[in-house]
């Protein structure tokens, strides 16, 4: 019988956790499209563009340049130049999600776009790449005792970057699209949400009256 009603608990509560949820995201869809067309009225795409990629996978072909095979044969000058572009830039719909370790939702906001490796004379290798930015959306008291809009500290998910190489017209050694990835994993990781955040933290200190009151009232 006690394992029974174990078992019924437990049951209670997955299904309370994903009511809630579902609950959340009822309410919230109006606020999530008014929290994404108000994101992509700030400079956050364009912030993006001026992330250097470039030196970094740069080093990761100069390092593999001694062996003249790195690109099937084709790349056999050791001076050959490579441009890096960041291509099909995009802010797609940010939705919130109930946080399991505070009293609050977090905002998720997934960015998508390609990085673009070109060589002279050479088709283009591209590595299309998602992840998400989360910042912590809670409620805390003011001085005249009135619930205001806080939030915490606005990071990347590690979790959530996702790079896929697409298939090359010219082959590249599976080690250099290891490589690859792995630097561009660590690139956005470590520097894309030093150059997105600051949009994201001035929109939301800047957020529309209405949307405000409307999250506030999510979260009571």
């Amino acid at each position: 019988m006690l394992k029974v009603s174990g078992l019924f608990i437990l049951l209670c509560g997955l299904l309370a956790s994903t009511s809630a949820q579902e609950a959340l995201s009822r309410v919230s869809s109006q606020i999530t499209n008014a929290l994404t067309q108000g994101l992509l009225g700030t400079n956050i795409l364009s912030a993006l563009q001026t992330t250097d990629f470039q030196g970094s996978l740069k080093n990761v072909f100069t390092l593999a340049r001694g062996n003249q095979d790195i690109l099937g044969g084709l790349l056999t000058n050791r001076d050959a130049n490579l441009m890096v572009q960041i291509k099909d830039l995009r802010l797609l719909q940010v939705c919130l999600e109930n946080s399991p370790n505070f009293k609050g939702v977090e905002l998720w906001i997934p960015l998508a776009f390609s990085i673009q490796i070109k060589f002279p004379a050479l088709n283009p290798c591209i590595f299309h790449v998602r992840t998400d930015m989360i910042v912590q959306l809670y409620l805390e008291k003011g001085e005249d005792s009135k619930y205001q809009l806080a939030f915490g500290h606005c990071r990347i998910a590690p979790d959530t970057v996702w790079i896929q190489s697409e298939n090359f017209i010219t082959p590249m050694k599976p080690i250099i699209v290891e490589n690859v990835e792995r630097v561009l994993g660590d690139l956005i990781i470590n520097n894309l949400g030093a150059k997105t955040c600051p949009f994201i933290n001035l929109h939301l200190y800047n957020l529309n009256p209405q949307v405000t009151n409307e999250l506030i009232s999510l979260l009571l």
